[in-house]
């Protein structure tokens, strides 16, 4: 969650919601989604859908993999 909301706040701050889903509680939201591992991160809008799977600390690779431009540039 703190990898998330840092790539967030950064790249698109007051432009987001994050909805949290425990699957030991909710198992059949998986199969929705096609979440086959976890932790994973799907992002619905703008589509089309992305999903990264992982703990999201490579800053660069999530913006890539949820087609996010960066504010500026990564060191």
């Amino acid at each position: 969650m703190t990898n998330v909301r840092r790539v967030c706040e950064t790249h698109l701050a007051g432009r987001y919601e994050i909805e949290v889903i425990d699957l030991v509680q909710n198992p059949r939201l998986a199969v929705g989604d096609q979440i086959l591992a976890i932790p994973t991160l799907v992002r619905r809008l703008p589509a089309p859908l992305k999903r990264i799977i992982g703990d999201l600390s490579d800053t660069e690779r999530v913006l890539v993999g949820l087609d996010i431009r960066p504010k500026e540039p990564l060191t």
